[in-house]
């Protein structure tokens, strides 16, 4: 098995360690690296596989390395070499180099491997590494780091890998293949191409125990009954079954399994894999592609099942919560951050949670803002950059400058709790800051606190009450209004039929009156019809930015104060 991966300069990498178990699955977002590590492993094993092939004991290839063709490299799509490489450079840099290094000193591309294998019922460790040395758009060379005479460790030679990338698409028709272009087709991303050249693989090479065994897995989880492969009489592979319960072959059509859907198709394609290709590791990206969640962990239970009886190391890159779900937090590889083993619990529920809830954009600002801040919906957080703005306070500029916030969905400020949770998984210092309305003064604070998060609540019923002002209401009208006579009338109708007459005549009091009253629902909309001004609740903040800074309530600039407080923003 591999026990650990250490990469230098490959893709997104330019220097990280992989620490792995027995059985590993790598989580987290698009475009983490988790891909990058499977084919990682895959290059060092192509490499190992070349080397080992080419050599044939001459110096000169053990000084320069084995040249490796564009088209030879099989574990990958690539248009040109350079491409494999960290920002696609293929020589040191100036703060790269060393003594005696001069510009344009090879980059070495390194990918070393370390593991554990059984020798005479002794447990041995090895570790071989390989550099990659770019030649140009099409050619590159390969060696391995050996000491003078050394030779490559047997652990290392005896390790098979197997890659499976995600299932995409079939073909109606599928001719037989050698193994070369096989490789080819499974390093291009198709490996729904050689489906039938599986199925025909274990039909032919594997025995009938083998091929019944596959057949038993697929009938036990689709009910279908896949008939023998056929080939020869025609230029195509027959691959067939039977759709249903099995009544007599006589009563059911026999069906080719480009017909199937594409969750049969995934299944069958993993165990074709498991029992066509046996390894000693085997890499799957996304096996729960195409299934429905009931069926992802039905199949990664039987996926570990087979691995463990055929002693083969999965590696399984994943986005799926259901598999995270169901694997010990030692064997997962979270991604989120910076790549690490988790050790707690705790820290796999973050990471389930954040494949669940987090977006790639809260994944981007997480790791670049200060912050985020929790409201209950658009309105009120474009009434606080507006209050900040009038106000001068230090938290403006954190508005104006791609702010990280998010709406409660309405009054479920649980939701805020569980989104928060996952954004530790990406950065366990995270800052919070969740602001409710004051119809939420009844929740107790334990069902929506959590480490880093502040909780708050305004005294008013919500934060439209803060707009509650005559004079602010009156410049309003007159600016966007039909004219005077309408805004009198307004004003009339908020003095005499809205408002009791301590709130008109002191509206930055403490009333029990707006703590209780829904201003967004009865005083604004009542207000604004009197006045004939047509006004949606989301453009309320077009109110708050006719408030002077002694129209604003103190508690607004309490909150304001509390969320900076929180951020760590400062003058």
């Amino acid at each position: 098995m591999i026990s650990r991966v250490t990469v230098k300069y490959l893709k997104c990498f330019e220097s990280q360690i992989f620490d792995l178990s027995e059985h590993v699955v790598l989580a987290g977002s698009n475009n983490s690296g988790k891909t990058t590590l499977l084919q990682a492993i895959a290059l060092w094993n192509l490499a190992l596989r070349m080397w080992t092939t080419e050599r044939a004991g001459s110096r000169a290839i053990e000084r320069t390395g084995v040249p490796v063709g564009r088209k030879d490299l099989t574990v990958l799509p690539l248009r040109d070499f350079k491409l494999l490489w960290t920002d696609t450079v293929t020589g040191l840099q100036k703060k790269e180099r060393g003594p005696g290094q001069r510009p344009g000193h090879p980059r070495f591309l390194t990918i070393a491997l370390d593991g554990k294998s059984a020798n005479e019922g002794r447990e041995e460790t090895w570790s071989l590494a390989f550099e990659f040395r770019c030649q140009g758009s099409e050619l590159m060379y390969i060696r391995p780091v050996l000491a003078d005479g050394g030779e490559v460790p047997k652990g290392a030679k005896d390790l098979t890998v197997v890659h499976v990338p995600p299932f995409s698409g079939i073909g109606a028709e599928e001719t037989k293949y050698d193994r070369p272009y096989q490789d080819l087709l499974i390093g291009q991303g198709k490996p729904g191409d050689i489906l039938r050249n599986l199925l025909w693989e274990v039909y032919t090479k594997k025995g009938e125990t083998e091929w019944r065994s596959l057949c038993a897995e697929i009938e036990a989880i689709f009910h279908y009954r896949l008939q023998e492969p056929q080939y020869g009489d025609r230029p195509f592979i027959l691959c067939e079954y039977l759709a249903g319960a099995p009544r007599g072959q006589g009563s059911l059509p026999r069906l080719d399994i480009a017909s199937a859907g594409s969750g049969f198709h995934q299944v069958l394609l993993l165990m074709a894999f498991l029992y066509a290709r046996p390894s000693s590791v085997l890499l799957l990206d996304e096996p729960d592609a195409h299934l429905h969640v009931i069926l992802q962990k039905q199949i990664y239970d039987r996926l570990r099942s087979i691995a463990s009886e055929r002693r083969c190391q999965l590696i399984i890159a994943t986005h799926s919560e259901v598999l995270v779900d169901a694997t010990s937090p030692d064997q997962i590889l979270s991604f989120y951050e910076k790549p690490h083993r988790l050790v707690t619990d705790t820290e796999k529920e973050q990471v389930r949670e954040a494949l669940k809830r987090l977006t790639a954009m809260d994944i981007l600002l997480a790791e670049q803002s200060k912050g985020v801040l929790y409201v209950e919906g658009e309105t009120d957080f474009n009434l606080l950059r507006v209050w900040a703005r009038i106000l001068n306070h230090p938290l403006s500029k954190w508005f104006s400058c791609s702010p990280f916030w998010r709406g409660n969905q309405g009054r479920r400020p649980h939701e805020a709790r569980a989104h928060f949770f996952a954004l530790r998984a990406v950065n366990p210092s995270q800052k919070g800051y969740l602001l409710l309305d004051g119809d939420n003064r009844g929740l107790p604070d334990h069902e929506v606190d959590a480490e880093g998060l502040v909780v708050s609540r305004w005294r008013r019923y919500e934060s439209e009450g803060y707009l509650v002002h005559p004079e602010v209401l009156r410049r309003f009208v007159e600016k966007v209004g039909l004219g005077p006579l309408f805004t009198e009338t307004a004003l009339r109708h908020l003095k005499e039929d809205l408002l009791p007459g301590e709130v008109f005549r002191d509206p930055l009091g403490d009333h029990d009156y707006l703590n209780r009253t829904p201003a967004s629902k009865t005083l604004l909309p009542g207000f604004l019809r009197a006045a004939q001004v047509m006004l949606p609740k989301n453009d309320y903040y077009l109110i708050a930015e006719q408030m002077k800074p002694e129209e604003i309530a103190p508690e607004v600039k309490q909150k304001l104060d509390e969320i900076a407080s929180a951020f760590e923003i400062h003058d």
